[in-house]
């Protein structure tokens, strides 16, 4: 059964910003937010951390104890003041420079993936610690660069392949969370056009939010969990890139 926590006691002592941004989606984002949270106090205090396809770094606060660094490709919707830039298959960075790496949201959108955590490898130092979510359940979004979705068995085939090894999967929400995000999703998917047809359109979102809320609430009931929105995983880099 899922394992529910506070998400608004959660936010002691965070951001306002933060909370905001997690808050505007929080059937999905809340997980990310609380996987992260939980990993982050993991990491040793001056760590390095390369956080790859940052965006605007909205986690960058639960790795305030850690030497963080963003990096991102140039031009891309989310970007913002990006530490460097980059692509997640061509880090500009020397071998095993970094004790951890996180990706969030990103493996979707590369088209070789197998490179792009190989890459991850090579960055990472030996013992260094990726912490990744990836979807599983979502709309065909920052098109035309969206590739992928991946269930629990192939990101862990794709992280085994590439030499990590203790992966562990786990799935981030219930299947009625995932319902209920879907249906949020299902009211601006639909898009708009002058047919005479918008002002239903309204009507239809109103039935559809309802519709998120109740399905919402039946979250406790999900045992199997096998339709999250995505996968949380953390692997280790078995071995040090500078031997």
């Amino acid at each position: 059964m899922a394992d529910f926590f506070d998400l608004a006691a959660s936010f002691k002592g965070r951001s306002n910003q933060l909370r905001e941004f997690v808050e505007a989606a929080p059937l999905e984002r809340a997980s990310i937010y609380r996987f992260l949270a939980e990993q982050a106090v993991l990491l040793p205090r001056g760590s390095t951390v390369l956080d790859v396809g940052a965006g605007e770094a909205p986690y960058r606060e639960l790795f305030a104890e850690q030497r963080y660094t963003t990096l991102d490709r140039e031009g891309t919707p989310h970007s913002g003041d990006v530490d460097m830039y980059g692509s997640a298959d061509s880090i500009p960075a020397e071998d095993g420079s970094f004790d951890a790496l996180v990706c969030t949201q990103v493996l979707e959108h590369v088209p070789q993936p197998l490179e792009a955590v190989l890459e991850f490898r090579r960055v990472l130092a030996g013992g260094g610690r990726l912490l990744a979510t990836v979807p599983f359940a979502w709309e065909e979004h920052e098109v035309p660069y969206d590739f992928y979705r991946y269930t629990r068995y192939g990101i862990k085939d794709l992280l085994e392949r590439a030499g990590f090894d203790d992966v562990i999967v786990k799935p981030r929400t219930d299947c009625f969370t995932t319902l209920a995000q879907l249906l949020r999703n299902a009211s601006w998917a639909m898009g708009s056009q002058p047919d005479g047809l918008d002002s239903t359109r309204g009507e239809a979102r109103d039935v559809l939010a309802q519709m998120a809320d109740a399905v919402a609430a039946l979250a406790p009931l999900d045992v199997n969990m096998i339709l999250p929105l995505g996968f949380t995983v953390r692997a280790i880099n078995p071995q040090s890139n500078r031997e």
